[in-house]
């Protein structure tokens, strides 16, 4: 069983002893069709040519917006049903609600809903209960940072409403049809996996994160490191690393939503010996504007995280000791010296650990917009020695991703290597195409399940990119 987890991309370059990495100068430009002659191919089986690719990357941009509103407005439903912080009705389950949902409806009725062809005129009476205890709270969140987030999404969408029950109602039958198709009809199909993937071709982009993510990337960069032990990392982009708001099951409302992959990477570049932290730049470039300001307050206000296990330790699921190790460790390169990292008692079977991020860490920390497909840094600091992206390149079509790729592979520097968890088959040709041909992968397991067929773990692989760099 496959844990999604990370993409990264590394040539370590690292400034001498005493040099500190300035602001970048970096602008973000379109990408246009002679960025694109290695894959060329890939577009022209799509349709595309020159003449009509502008209007292409117009649409996606706007088709993008849309699913980052949409993706926004998931984790809305999922947070209504399943919170204990605003109700003290029982949480919901989002795959036994969108069941009920579902074998509620009469044909065609039914079809008609999950072909997306209807809206179910009502609900059931606890969803609908849980819409009205939500909603005051929306309109005077107080200082609760989720409900905060999810109130100003809702006041963007319908600027000016008194009441938002309507949105909710709407949202949450959407959301739920997606629920229903992967977790019942996806599970059906001959092919259940590429079934499910198909479906994330179009879904919202979710923000979702989650500290053992940051387990693959210290893997990836172990075996950067050994690869080249002397050439320490110092520019470093992480596409997408997302914010922690309320992922689709398990719900967990102990600390206030956070961004943990780039305080992970910098924290693994540090204790990995590959940067020091007055040298390095991290670039946190993210799509969702949400996202981007939250790690701009960051930067700002270095926050103390409170990092907890999405996957919990109980009677059917232990965690690896290399996950335990990893997380023991987690925060000791990026910890203020004053106040260093304090494990927690575990919630739930989840593991807990508390970091104080000091100046020196967050100074590293730069934040930029950035749509992967359709943009790219360019300038004089647009030469990165890793770049991270995590559980994004699921989201894209081939196309999307030929150009995704693309964009990757013109902000690494000579030498540069790119590491991801996307297993489809098409990125190997892709990535060998835009001159980042395969070079080695890594698998870990993160915990095993009881009569499960298979541990839940990920995989990494590492591509280089053509030519050599030395500083």
């Amino acid at each position: 069983m496959c844990l999604a987890a990370l993409v990264i991309a590394s040539a370590g370059l690292v400034a001498p002893r005493g040099v500190t990495v300035q602001p970048a100068s970096s602008r973000v430009a379109s990408i246009g069709w002679n960025d694109l002659a290695p894959l060329r191919n890939q577009l022209a089986a799509a349709g595309q040519t020159e003449q009509t690719f502008p209007g292409y990357v117009a649409r996606l941009r706007q088709t993008h917006a849309e699913r980052v509103r949409t993706g926004d407005l998931d984790h809305l439903v999922f947070y209504m049903l399943q919170s204990t912080s605003f109700t003290s009705l029982p949480p919901i389950e989002p795959a036994l609600s969108a069941k009920a949902l579902v074998d509620g409806l009469r044909e065609p009725e039914r079809t008609a809903f999950l072909e997306g062809r209807h809206v179910p005129a009502d609900i059931s009476p606890d969803v609908r209960a849980r819409i009205a205890a939500l909603l005051p709270k929306l309109q005077a969140p107080g200082t609760d940072p989720r409900r905060r987030y999810f109130g100003e999404l809702v006041a963007a969408i319908e600027p000016g409403a008194k009441d938002h029950s309507a949105l909710l109602r709407r949202e949450y039958a959407r959301a739920m049809r997606f629920v229903y198709e992967k977790e019942f009809v996806a599970q059906r199909a001959a092919a259940p996996a590429q079934a499910v993937a198909d479906l994330y071709r179009s879904r919202g982009l979710s923000t979702d994160t989650a500290v053992e993510a940051g387990y693959l990337v210290s893997i990836g960069l172990g075996v950067v490191k050994s690869l080249e032990p002397n050439r320490p990392v110092r520019r470093v982009l992480i596409v997408g690393p997302g914010l922690d708001l309320a992922p689709r099951t398990s719900l967990l409302e102990v600390g206030p939503p956070e961004s943990y992959q780039p305080w992970a990477v910098i924290d693994a570049l540090v204790t990995l010996g590959l940067s020091r932290l007055d040298a390095l730049q991290v670039v946190a470039a993210d799509i969702n504007p949400r996202v981007v300001s939250h790690l701009r307050r960051a930067r700002d206000n270095p926050p103390t995280l409170q990092l907890i296990s999405e996957i919990k330790d109980d009677d059917t699921v232990s965690l690896s000791n290399e996950f335990r190790t990893y997380f023991d460790e987690l925060g000791r390169g990026i910890a203020t010296p004053a106040a260093p990292p304090v494990a927690m008692a575990p919630v739930g079977g989840h593991l807990r650990r508390n970091v104080a991020v000091g100046e020196p860490a967050a100074r590293t920390l730069q934040v930029q917009q950035l749509d992967i497909v359709v943009d790219r840094l360019i300038g004089d600091d647009a030469a990165f020695d890793l770049v991270i992206a995590t559980n994004i390149l699921p989201y894209f079509d081939d196309v999307e991703l030929a150009m995704a790729v693309s964009n990757i592979a013109s902000m690494l520097a000579p030498g540069g290597v790119f590491l991801h968890n996307e297993a489809r088959p098409a990125l190997a040709g892709i990535a060998k195409a835009a001159g980042l041909p395969a070079e080695q992968s890594r698998h870990a397991v993160i915990a095993t399940v009881r009569a499960a067929k298979a541990p839940l773990f990920d995989s990494v692989w590492v591509h280089r990119k053509a030519g050599d760099s030395h500083e």
